[in-house]
Formats: C-alpha cells, sequence, structure tokens
C-alpha cells in the first residue's frame, strides 16, 4: 500500500527515483562494512636504531605486522604461512588509515601499540591472485557463556567465584570475524539462567539470553580446573557447545599450564575458545575467489521504507558484487544479484545481514527482512 497521502503514480515514481541507488550502494558501502574484518589493532612494534626515522620504522613494522594477523584470521593459516608478502611500500599504499594506540621513545629505541586498517580491495586481490580462499562475512555478535568448575569439582556461573568469566572479561580487544560479548552477570541474568540450566542446553533460556544481549548465536563454555599434580601442572579441560540456528556444535580441548598460575591457564584457555569459534566460522565461510553465481530475486514490498532497509540491509553483505534492478514495481521488485561463494554461504552472509532468502528451485529466489513478515528492521 502507498504511504498515505501518496498516489499510486506518485509511490511509483518515487520508487523509480530510489531504484538507481540499488545499483551503487553495495559497491560504495560494503568496503566499509567490510573493513570491519581488515583492521588490526593492539600490533606491538619494537624498534632499534637512528633516532630521526624510528617512528617510520616502526610504522613500516606495524603495517607488515598488522597484514599477517589479518591474512592469519581471514584464510588458512597454512597457506597465509607459505605466503610471500609485497615490498613494505605496496603494503602501505594498502593502508587507509594509522592509529598510534601507546608509544614510547628514548633516544635509539621506540616501543609501540598500533591499529592499522587496511581497505579491503587490495588484500583481496592479493589474495585471489595467490589462490588462497578467504572469509570475509564477519558473523553476528556471539554471546558466550563462561561456566566453570573449580579443583574441589564446584560449578558455578555467576558471582565473584566465576574466575573463568572474570578471565573472559579481561580479554584483548579484538576485530575477529566472530565478535564476542560475555554476561555482565547482574540480576537479570543470574535470574535467567543457572549454571545446570547453561551447561544442559536450555535453549529457550539460552535464546532469552542471547536476545538480551543482541547476539545471533549463543555459546556455552565450560572450563574445568584440576587441582595441582605431582608434577607442578595443572590441566584445563574446555568444553564449549555453539548453539545457532544450523544446530548445536561442539568443541573440546585440555590445556596444561604451571600450577602456580591459573590466571595465565584460563587466560590461554579463552584464546583457545576463541580460536575454536573463530577457526568453525572461517572454515564454513572459506569463499573461493573465482566463484562467482548471479541470482534472480523476488523482493515482495509494501512500501518506499522497506525497499529502503532492504537495501539498507543488502549494502551490509560483502559477499556481493553486483546488483541489477531488473523490474520495480509497487508490489515488489526482480532482482540480479551476483555474490561470491556458494549458495549456503551467500544465504548466512545475508543472514548476518538480517535478510532471509529463500530459494524457490525454479531459479528464483525470495527475499526478506528478518522478523515477521519481512516488516523493516529499525
Amino acid at each position: 500500500m502507498a504511504p498515505a497521502g501518496v498516489s499510486i503514480r506518485n509511490f511509483l515514481a518515487l520508487l523509480g527515483l530510489l531504484s538507481g541507488l540499488i545499483l551503487t550502494v553495495p559497491a560504495a558501502i560494503n568496503p566499509a562494512v567490510a573493513q570491519n574484518v581488515y583492521v588490526a589493532s593492539g600490533v606491538p612494534v619494537d624498534v632499534t636504531g637512528d633516532a630521526a626515522t624510528l617512528r617510520d620504522q616502526a610504522v613500516l613494522m606495524a603495517q607488515r605486522e598488522a597484514l599477517k594477523k589479518i591474512l592469519a584470521e581471514i584464510a588458512p593459516a597454512d597457506q597465509v604461512a607459505g605466503l610471500q608478502l609485497p615490498s613494505d611500500d605496496e603494503i602501505g599504499g594498502w593502508v587507509a588509515d594509522v592509529e598510534i594506540e601507546e608509544e614510547k621513545m628514548a633516544a635509539t629505541h621506540y616501543v609501540g601499540r598500533y591499529t592499522i586498517r587496511f581497505a579491503a580491495a587490495p588484500v583481496q586481490e592479493f589474495l585471489s591472485g595467490q589462490g588462497v580462499a578467504f572469509a570475509e562475512t564477519r558473523s553476528k555478535q556471539m554471546l558466550v557463556i563462561p561456566v566453570y568448575t573449580d579443583e574441589t569439582g564446584t560449578t558455578g556461573l555467576w558471582g565473584p567465584t566465576n574466575q573463568w568469566l572474570a578471565a573472559w572479561t579481561t580479554r584483548p580487544a579484538g576485530n575477529a570475524l566472530v565478535p564476542i560479548v560475555v554476561p555482565r552477570g547482574d540480576l537479570d541474568d543470574q535470574n535467567t539462567l543457572s549454571a545446570t540450566e547453561a551447561l544442559g542446553g536450555n535453549e529457550p533460556k539460552l535464546e532469552f539470553m542471547g536476545e538480551r544481549y543482541q547476539a545471533g548465536d549463543v555459546a556455552v563454555a565450560e572450563a574445568q580446573m584440576s587441582a595441582p599434580g605431582a608434577d607442578g601442572q595443572r590441566t584445563l579441560t574446555l568444553n564449549v557447545t555453539r548453539y545457532s540456528a544450523e544446530g548445536p556444535q561442539a568443541f573440546k580441548d585440555t590445556l596444561t599450564g604451571p600450577a602456580a598460575d591459573p590466571d595465565g591457564l584460563m587466560a590461554q584457555g579463552v584464546a583457545t575458545v576463541q580460536a575454536m569459534l573463530e577457526g568453525a566460522w572461517k572454515s564454513a565461510n572459506l569463499v573461493d575467489p573465482n566463484q562467482r553465481t548471479t541470482l534472480s530475486v523476488h523482493v515482495p514490498l509494501t512500501g518506499i521504507e522497506q525497499w529502503i532497509a532492504i537495501k539498507r540491509h543488502l549494502a551490509q553483505v560483502s559477499l556481493i558484487k553486483g546488483v541489477n534492478l531488473k523490474e520495480l514495481a509497487k508490489s515488489g521488485a526482480d532482482l540480479e544479484i551476483s555474490y561470491a561463494g556458494a549458495e549456503d554461504q551467500f544465504i548466512r552472509a545475508l543472514a548476518q545481514a538480517d535478510l532471509n532468502l529463500v530459494p524457490s528451485g525454479e531459479g528464483v529466489a525470495t527475499l526478506t527482512l528478518a522478523g515477521s513478515g519481512g516488516t523493516p528492521t529499525p
């Protein structure tokens, strides 16, 4: 239905004016969105040399180390390890922004920490030229619920005795493919979910917690700390279950460390769980850079606002390489969308942008906004 006060003719004319934007939105906005996974923060540098060039040397080192970090996050580690990186000058040409987080300089010694932001296109082209698949679809925020079992066998979730939760709240920040948030542990959290319910996989309550923290998926991460052994070591057993629309996925690992440093062992455990979750997401979303598919899509519409919202959400999907508007009417739009990767990867990428794609099996898929009947989201 046309908005109040707008005739059908004017409504369609306005849709026509807005339709031109869809051809340029992905190209104009996607690089900025994709930039999330092409940012490396907390990159340390330690340089000794000529005082006049210390900072310049530090920047070159930070750019190279940042690129290594990003490549390791978005591409298979074994393939990245064998890559010959470009020269410092070429890498510098890929950099969009350099931020000095911290620095200390003496006469011949410089120590600092940097955030480096790369343009997406040259990094993608580099990997494509090397024939290396990569993942650039960033998942929605994931809620990790840390449950701790101490050396006495006591299991808890909330309160000061959960040292595992404390380890998660002090983890280093990052721009990972899987952004993670942990619960605050306030009264609402405590009244919603118990350790027993979390470990038992009470999906209604876990889903409620996920909604509370605006998370796409929820992972229950249990850490079991052993008592000190005769060898002066402890073990930390990790049992992780990720709950998503695709079903539960379980991960396990066991770490060993000095009995006198349980905090260090738990910090290692946090990094291990993050790597588990990241690795699973990356493996599922590795895209063959040379694979391209064109799909015919119908978008049901009920008004201008919905059309604008659809375009805004499409602009968040980095796998989209082109959109061609074939027909626009009051009742809907017909598009041809060119995307990288396989169909299941594309559907998953759309879901991260709150878009639902339902293939028809007859060559035309239906695209709607997530929610009841594709109602526009804010």
